[in-house]
This record gives C-alpha cells, structure tokens and sequence, in this order.
C-alpha cells in the first residue's frame, strides 16, 4: 500500500497480518460502514492506524489525531498530504493541545490508543465522556493487556451497548461499545 511506504517491516506486517492485529484492515471498513463525519484518535503514535482509517473508501470525514512526543517519532509514517487530518502532538489529557475548530460533541467515532492503564483510560473516559453523544461509537485498543485494562473494560461495558471484538481483531484486546 503506498500510504504506508514509510512504515517499518514490523508496522507491514501487523497491516497485513489477518490473524490477530486484524484491526487495522478493520478500520478502513468501520468507516465505510459507519460514514462518521468526525473522528478522533487518541494515541496516533507513528500513524499506522491513522493512514489505515484515511483509506477508506468513505472519505467524508475529519480526523483528529492526538499523540504524545515521541522523540520525533509522531506521525512519522505519514507523508502523504491528507486534506480531512489534523494531527496534534500533545497531551490528550488537556483539552488546549485541541485545535480551536474541534467541536468533540460532534465526533461519531472515537479510537482510545494511547498508554495502555488503567488510570490514563480512566482519566481519558472521565474527560471526554461527557462529549459522547448518542450513537456515538468508541473503539478500545488493548482492552485485554493487563487485568487493570479489564477492569476499565468491565466497566464500560456495565454503561454501554458493547462487542468484545478481542477475536479476531487484536490479540491483546480489542472492544467495540455504542453510546
């Protein structure tokens, strides 16, 4: 794929890896099927996830990235110019590093992908829950990694219509909850 030309082997194989990181061919689908008109990413990282959700074939959409610093390594796969992506580098835990034409209550699906604990998801949920609006859906990466992440994850499914997608989609865990 030619948008991922940047990325490393390792980043290749998981894209094309069908048999437990098959997430990432999964985002692509999610969009076309879902046709969100805002999306935000918390965790962006070097941008895997991002470039597989901007090849969609639904392109009607604006994506938010979020990701920590990363030593110059945020969003370095991402070379090609994608005119619905914004990407900040910051903490996603303060709502200023947001760009001020983000509007968050509008945003039809969210993918949480940053530090995989329980206090940053939880922090994170307490933060931006109150943007989620109904019929939102919100994608959970790692959800199965540490018996703290399933802690959060036995949470959110106590409040929400929800799929543990974890089978064939991520082997660490991967989870699927509608507002």
């Amino acid at each position: 794929m030619p948008a991922l030309r940047f990325a490393n082997e390792g980043a290749i194989e998981d894209v094309l890896n069908i048999n437990g990181v098959a997430y990432y061919q999964w985002l692509p689908a999610a969009i076309d099927v879902l046709k969100p008109k805002q999306v935000v990413e918390l965790g962006g990282a070097m941008g895997v996830s991002t470039i597989m959700m901007l090849q969609a074939k639904h392109q009607d959409f604006r994506l938010y990235s979020i990701t920590l610093p990363e030593h110059g390594l945020e969003y370095s796969y991402i070379k090609d110019n994608y005119s619905n992506l914004t990407m900040v580098v910051g903490d996603d835990l303060d709502l200023k590093n947001w760009p001020e034409d983000l509007d968050l209550a509008k945003t039809d699906l969210w993918l949480f992908d940053t530090i995989h604990t329980k206090i940053q998801l939880e922090s994170e949920l307490k933060l931006y829950e109150p943007f989620f609006k109904e019929g939102a859906v919100l994608l959970f990466d790692d959800i199965h990694i540490s018996p703290e992440m399933d802690e959060v994850w036995e949470t959110l499914k106590a409040r929400y219509d929800n799929w543990d997608c974890s089978d064939p989609l991520h082997y660490s865990g991967f989870g699927i909850c509608c507002v």
